[in-house]
């Protein structure tokens, strides 16, 4: 089609589409002065002045408004007159168009009446009767003046809406539901807690700093994410410890080395894993932030697995490849992002934050705090002792890319150093001559010192941080809460 063929269309168009659109208008005008449509503002109603101006219209406008309506109609009607001739010609182009806009509606968006998509009971899970089981109510006062034994509570209400769902909607026989229950025992009560108590503190700590007063039921739901935590921190021990060769958890025998459980925990950790997720769909199942729940949750669990492939690959590594770069990538994945980040970030979500800044800065921060945390880590899996750190340390037997390794093996070394971790680490056991030779090297080569002086870089760094966060209309008592915790823990 030439230029001047197109431009003649285009103005056809045009024409055909003012024509209606004056006929139209002054057609309303003449038979109807109330029908005036107002001026629509920002939040899709109408404002008051024009609505009022609309209202009036019909009472207070004098003969001339008649003649203007009249004046509106008759132009209306000689243009449409005009374009006829034009329009003509495709009319059947448009119904075609039209048929064919028809079946392009996707089944995506058909909609059921009183469904809304992605909140509440899904249909294609909603099975057997009383699928899904909500939580919406608790009766029991959560006492802030106890914060460990409430969050303790909610955990026991927690664990028993878990298992008293297996033989009803599940059909689990009693040995099975035994064996779920007698898992989450052991394997998700009984630590420190911090990660779910951490939650329930930012909680409180941004209600209050938003003004607004902190309920029972807030309480309660900031305590059901800080368990999601919980779970999601067992099962990555419980696959960790078999994974690594562990002995002890928490003073306890690594429960993949029960007699009777073994490979069998393989399974009992994906199940902790699911309940990650079934836990906030019974609590928050209702809500529209759900999927934002979910999706974090899934995300940071993603982010650990990728840390948990980069330490396990070790294994696999030269010594040379063991480097302080690698070792600070695999922290942060595997640690800092769900030990640190997730638990503000859950509280953020569900005290209504939503600014993008706020988030990049809160994890920038906690970031820093967790890196801080696994080299902490790191260095008291080879000076403290077990009965103080509840485990055995077992990084050197295990040829991990530790804090401690990566600086004696390429920033602190010598050649005498280097030619003995060549020959000995990962190539000796827990206990063994060599092992206890290799912690004197580390002590020789003055990292113990050069921790002292990191754990204060790391403080002097936060405190730049201060600034940032109450830019970003965050507390920072939420940061020196955390940072309390941790800062020279003993285990």
């Amino acid at each position: 089609m030439g230029d001047s063929h197109r431009e003649v269309s285009n103005l056809t168009r045009m024409a055909t589409a003012a024509a209606a659109s004056t006929l139209i208008t002054g057609a309303l005008a003449w038979t109807s002065p109330q029908l005036h449509s107002p001026v629509v503002s920002l939040r899709g109603s109408p404002s008051p002045s024009s609505s009022s101006a609309a209202s009036g219209a019909g009472t207070s406008s004098s003969g001339g408004g008649d003649y203007t309506r009249l004046a509106l109609a008759s132009a209306g009607a000689a243009a449409l007159a005009g374009s006829v001739g034009a329009r003509k010609g495709k009319r059947d182009m448009g119904r075609a168009r039209q048929r064919l806009q028809s079946t392009k509606t996707s089944v995506l968006e058909t909609k059921t009446e009183g469904i809304v998509d992605g909140i509440g009971a899904n249909p294609a899970t909603s099975w057997p009767a009383g699928k899904p089981a909500y939580t919406t109510e608790y009766t029991e006062e959560y006492d802030l003046s106890d914060p460990k034994g409430s969050f303790e509570k909610v955990g026991r209400m927690i664990l028993q809406e878990m298992v008293g769902e297996l033989p009803g909607l599940y059909e689990l026989p009693p040995k099975e539901a035994s064996w779920v229950e007698r898992s989450l025992e052991y394997n998700t009560q009984g630590g420190k807690m911090n990660r779910g108590l951490i939650v329930v503190e930012t909680g409180v700590m941004l209600l209050k700093h938003q003004g607004r007063e902190v309920t029972n039921a807030d309480l309660h739901r900031f305590a059901v994410l800080g368990w999601a935590v919980e779970y999601l921190q067992a099962c990555m021990l419980m696959a960790d410890d078999m994974m690594d060769g562990s002995v002890t958890r928490r003073g306890n025998p690594c429960w993949y080395r029960l007699p009777e459980v073994g490979l069998l925990n393989t399974n009992d950790f994906l199940m902790v894993e699911m309940y990650v997720y079934k836990i906030v769909k019974r609590h928050f199942g209702k809500e529209q932030i759900f999927p934002w729940l979910i999706d974090l949750l899934l995300e940071t669990t993603f982010q650990t697995e990728c840390g948990q492939l980069l330490d396990s690959i070790c294994a696999n590594c030269d010594l040379e490849e063991l480097t302080t770069e690698r070792w600070t990538l695999i922290v942060k994945y595997k640690t800092a992002f769900y030990s640190f980040y997730l638990p503000v970030a859950l509280a953020m979500l569900v005290t209504g934050v939503r600014d993008h800044k706020a988030f990049d800065t809160a994890r920038e921060a906690l970031l820093l705090m967790g890196i801080y945390f696994q080299a902490q880590d790191d260095y008291l899996d080879a000076f403290a002792s077990p009965e103080v750190l509840g485990k055995v340390g077992t990084d050197i037997q295990d040829k991990k890319c530790s804090w401690l390794f990566a600086h004696a093996y390429h920033e602190q070394s010598t050649p005498e150093a280097k030619a003995y971790l060549d020959k000995h680490y990962g190539n000796c056991e827990v206990g063994s001559e060599e092992e206890e030779k290799i912690k004197d090297v580390y002590k020789e080569l003055g990292l113990q010192e050069l921790f002292a002086k990191y754990e204060a870089d790391v403080e002097d760094q936060l405190e730049e941080y201060k600034a940032k966060v109450r830019d970003a209309d965050l507390p920072w008592s939420i940061f020196e809460r955390f940072f309390e915790l941790i800062h020279k823990r003993k285990k």
